[in-house]
């Protein structure tokens, strides 16, 4: 088990790998067909052959959605805190869930900055090219005293090639008509 310290510097590690190639957190280079890939390339130089096999795990998948998690938490945090409604609302997929989560623009009562928010994948619900549903737990405890510790499912949709918060809660997980439709 991974002392609060190490997972953030795993976390930080993950973000910044994602965030030095030029392209943000949350917008992951691509989705696997499959959980494991294989890829396998040969050099040949004379008079020997080397092969060299690169694996991309779960792990790296589990890695890249809970950056994905983490940017749009810490970016949410910091507009509630700033009181920014621009950048709030830019954070979503849909206008419906957009419209109703403005209420708490101004409710949310910081104890300090949100500086330090840990996000970590409890549970991958299902995930699609454009969807991503799992249980989140979130810890924003410096920020939000005992209310900054939160474990909830939280659906995001890709839209204009960024993710976005699209649904909160139970009883939908990126399949069938989407509960927030008219």
């Amino acid at each position: 088990m991974w002392g609060k310290f190490s997972r953030l510097v795993f976390l930080l590690l993950v973000v910044v790998g994602c965030s030095t190639t030029g392209t943000p957190a949350t917008v992951p280079p691509s989705l696997p067909a499959a959980t494991t890939t294989v890829a396998t390339t040969t050099t040949t130089a004379a008079p020997t052959t080397t092969t060299t096999t690169a694996t991309t795990t779960t792990a790296d998948r589990v890695a890249e959605i809970e950056a994905i998690f983490q940017d749009l938490e810490e970016r949410r945090l910091q507009a509630l805190y700033e009181g920014d409604e621009e950048t709030f609302k830019s954070l979503f997929a849909n206008k419906e869930y957009m419209e109703r989560s403005l209420a708490v623009l101004d409710l949310v009562e910081f104890a300090s900055p949100p500086d330090e928010v840990v996000v970590s994948l409890v549970d991958l619900l299902r995930e699609t090219e454009t969807c991503i549903a799992a249980l989140i737990r979130t810890d924003a405890t410096d920020a939000l005293g005992s209310d900054g510790l939160s474990s909830r499912i939280i659906v995001l949709e890709r839209v204009r090639g960024h993710w976005g918060f699209s649904y909160i809660g139970e009883g939908w997980a990126c399949e069938g008509l989407h509960p927030l439709s008219p």
